[in-house]
């Protein structure tokens, strides 16, 4: 029954509106992918590691610095009797310099570069799986505002129906006015109800076009019912939900990156040691002739730290400490993830349940209003029986499309917390 009213509210609006376009929950997912701002801002950080990890390589190669220099002398400077020093000095040096030895903390932070890459990846799948949920729930509750509409319209029919029998009777003198009055508000309670819902329609039609990035003025038609199947994966166990989730994943990389952060502090207390050589050119530093000359140094430089009132080890055990805080983050999420996957699944299995309960109850509903008013045109029931068998049937129709919803919302975070698609 469901299904039949469906296709007819879907004919019925694509016939209004020729220039609709339609969209599955599939499609409509790619389009809120493409347009949100979340994923681009996750991607723009994915960008930006990819970049600091190019920088950190460069520390492994060598390095060419240009520098000059120039002062001039106010008073004159007798340098010996009867010579003075020139007022100008002036010199431009290039140095090309290889670090040799550093206590591997260039290795080090070429590392925590690519967990701190890592992360952001994981972060962008993350926002994805977030997104994909959103949109279907966003997807999920038009199909179902869309199809109370449909049901008030048809209840609205149902009780016309009635009301032009009890006009009809009444006219004749067969009934009271009693049961025409009852009629009457009747139905002027289901046109209210299918303006009600009408709103809630509108509504979340506006909200599901905004999630895309549309103008709010193009026609767009969903061809997915509410009571599409789905086929739901099978339960799976922890430790593929663990592997499959961002969130966890972050957090193992972030305890990750911050063990690797106590090398990078080790490494800075390690012997440095790097080689080069200058090239200068200009003037003396006792300019008396003012001639210019080249002068070029070969260095080597090293330097180790001896003694710093333990401040390396202040410094390790800080770190330390936030590594057992990060495996403490870890651990917590672990815990979530399992509770999440368990009740995920309870969720999903009794919806599952009510759906088919929901179906059954509308049959059985159906045909009790079919023979409620077939015993009211006989004259062997009140109008008081119709009206309730009305009600009945409009109440478990509306059953029917919120299990559906509620089935639909379960699968999806169902497989969100199973780490996406």
């Amino acid at each position: 029954m469901m299904r039949v009213l469906f296709s007819i509210g879907m004919v019925l609006l694509l016939a209004g509106t020729v220039k609709a376009q339609t969209l599955t929950v599939e499609e409509y997912r790619a389009k809120v992918l493409e347009y949100n701002q979340d994923i681009k801002q996750s991607r723009e950080a994915v960008k930006a590691a990819i970049y600091a990890l190019k920088g950190v390589k460069t520390g492994f190669f060598p390095k060419l610095q240009l520098s000059g220099n120039f002062s001039y002398q106010i008073e004159d400077v007798e340098f010996m009797q009867g010579v003075d020093l020139k007022h100008n000095n002036y010199s431009v040096e290039a140095a090309l310099s290889q670090n040799v030895y550093a206590g591997s903390m260039v290795r080090k932070q070429q590392e925590a570069a690519r967990l701190q890459k890592a992360i952001a990846r994981l972060g962008e799948e993350l926002t994805t799986d977030n997104i994909i949920y959103a949109a279907d729930v966003s997807y999920w509750t038009l199909a179902a505002n869309e199809s109370l509409f449909y049901i008030s319209q048809e209840f609205v029919l149902i009780v016309k129906e009635l009301d032009g029998i009890v006009q009809k009777r009444f006219d004749e003198g067969a009934i009271s006015k009693t049961d025409l009055l009852m009629v009457k508000t009747r139905l002027k309670e289901a046109e209210l109800q299918e303006s009600t819902r009408n709103m809630n329609y509108q509504t979340a039609m506006q909200s599901f076009k905004i999630m895309m990035g549309v103008p709010l003025e193009e026609k767009w038609v969903i061809t997915d019912s509410i009571q599409k199947p789905v086929m739901v994966p099978g339960l799976q166990p922890l430790e593929v939900a663990l592997k499959r989730r961002a969130d966890y994943q972050i957090a193992v990389q972030d305890f990750n990156l911050t063990k690797q952060q106590t090398k990078i502090i080790r490494s800075k207390y390690l012997p440095q040691f790097a080689v080069g050589v200058k090239e200068t050119w200009g003037t003396p530093l006792i300019n008396v002739a003012g001639d210019e000359k080249f002068a070029t140094v070969a260095f080597a430089k090293l330097s180790m730290p001896i003694f710093n009132w333990g401040e390396k080890h202040q410094y390790v055990k800080q770190n330390r400490a936030m590594e057992v805080s990060k495996e403490l983050i870890m651990s917590k999420v672990e815990d979530q993830v399992k509770e999440e996957l368990a009740n995920a699944w309870v969720k999903l299995n009794e919806n599952r349940k009510q759906v088919e309960i929901a179906n059954s109850t509308l049959e059985i509903a159906w045909e009790n209003l079919k023979l409620n008013t077939f015993s009211y045109n006989e004259g062997k029931l009140p109008i008081l029986d119709v009206l309730s068998s009305q009600v009945t049937w409009l109440q478990a129709y509306t059953n029917v499309v919120s299990a559906n919803y509620q089935y639909k919302v379960a699968y999806a975070e169902y497989v969100r917390i199973l780490g996406g698609r």
